[in-house]
Parts: structure tokens; C-alpha cells; sequence
């Protein structure tokens, strides 16, 4: 199964279960979602894996591991809407705390495709153990990190209060106060329509791949569980 890009229909689904998101359509539409948003998603993911696997073997990169579900958790959600209008693959060692873990993703919406490597919940040692690294060679991090921001825009929930040491340089501050962080590139909608997409994405991934093997080298200390 090769990837060959989303539909304008893949598009078309997304924005109808929108404004469409209950049990009733989505059971009516089944077929659509399987046909157009689906069956080129797990191409997707299968498309990536081999290149996720050379930058780290111990990730799962089997693509229906890796493609999320199409309807959502309401348990402990404010929001019931029972289906999400987007999907994503998402790449990461095996953990029982997927959030905290940093992984590689990529997820399509009606919007266009957003990419990228992090975690997205706070994960304090691993953040504190970064942190020691930036004070005590902040040169590193620095060449890796210029290497991908003009491409990639870093995201993530910060520290109010932290303070940020003379020794970090200003490039780097706004990682220091960080909670989580998430490197993500956006694409318009236009380029999920091409089989290119893979290519495109992949090449990215390799491109995150050193900041990616810099962050999991961050073995947390017992001063990082403070």
C-alpha cells in the first residue's frame, strides 16, 4: 500500500463531521472516512516508518499503532463531541505515559498538515535535566537549534516566574522557561493532496532527528526530581 496523497474528499469529511459530529452521521459516513481519510493515513504512516526507525529503533513505528482513532475519550473531557475532525500520527517509544514521551508527529486537518517532533504534557525531570545541559553547554544545543528555526516553530506551556540565567543564551531562553516544547512546521492543505508527502514530511523528520537524539541523551539526574 503506497501513498499516493489525500483527496479533496479526505478535506471535504473533515469539515462535514464538523459541523456534523454525532453517532448518526458518522455511521452513515463510515465508508467516506475509511475510503478517503483512513486508508491514505495508515500509507502515511507506513511511508514513514522506516525512516522513524533508522533515527530510533526503539520507537513503534507500526502505522496502526501509530494512527490515532477517529473518535475521541469523553470521559474526562468539557468537550463530548464524540468524534475528533482530524487525525494524526504520532511516533514514540513505548511508554505508559505517551504525553511525557518526545516523539515525532504529524497530523492532517481541514487546515492544512502541521508536523513536528516533542511531548506535549510537562514533563519536569526531562525539562530540568535540559535545562542543566543549557547552563553547562549551552553551545550544543545552540547549533542544533539554529539549524531548524527558521523552519520550525517552537511551541509549549512556560514557567512564569522562572528565572533564566546569564549564561543561557538569548536564543535559547524561551526554551528554558518550558514546561513541554513541540517543534512544529505547518503546510497548507494543498501539499496532502501529493504523494510527495511523505517525502516531505520524512525530510523533516531528519532534520529534527539530532534535537530529538539530544533530548532523550538528557538522562534526568536525582537534582532534576526536584
Amino acid at each position: 500500500m503506497s501513498f499516493q496523497g489525500y483527496s479533496e474528499d479526505a478535506r471535504s469529511f473533515f469539515m462535514a463531521l464538523r459541523f456534523n459530529n454525532n453517532r448518526e452521521f458518522f455511521q452513515d459516513n463510515r465508508e467516506w472516512y475509511l475510503r478517503d481519510v483512513r486508508t491514505p493515513s495508515l500509507a502515511l504512516a507506513e511511508a514513514l516508518a522506516k525512516g522513524i526507525e533508522a533515527i530510533d529503533p526503539e520507537i513503534d513505528a507500526r502505522p496502526h499503532r501509530a494512527l490515532s482513532r477517529i473518535n475521541r475519550d469523553t470521559r474526562f473531557s468539557r468537550d463530548k463531541s464524540p468524534y475528533r475532525d482530524h487525525v494524526w500520527i504520532s511516533f514514540r517509544r513505548p511508554s505508559e505515559d505517551k504525553g511525557k514521551t518526545p516523539g515525532f508527529y504529524a497530523e492532517i486537518e481541514a487546515e492544512g498538515v502541521f508536523f513536528g517532533m516533542g511531548f506535549y504534557a510537562a514533563n519536569r525531570p526531562l525539562m530540568n535535566a535540559l535545562r542543566r545541559q543549557m547552563r553547562a553547554a549551552p553551545e550544543e544545543i545552540r547549533a542544533i537549534w539554529e539549524a531548524l528555526a527558521g523552519e520550525f516553530a517552537l511551541h509549549g506551556e512556560t514557567y512564569k516566574r522562572l528565572a533564566v540565567p546569564e549564561e543561557v543564551p538569548e536564543i535559547l531562553r524561551p526554551w528554558y522557561a518550558c514546561k513541554s516544547f513541540y517543534l512544529e512546521k505547518a503546510l497548507p492543505f494543498s501539499h496532502a493532496k501529493s504523494a510527495h508527502l511523505a517525502e516531505e514530511i520524512g525530510a523533516g523528520f531528519e532534520r529534527l532527528a539530532p534535537l530529538y537524539q539530544y533530548v532523550i541523551s538528557c538522562k534526568p539526574g536525582e537534582e532534576d526530581t526536584q
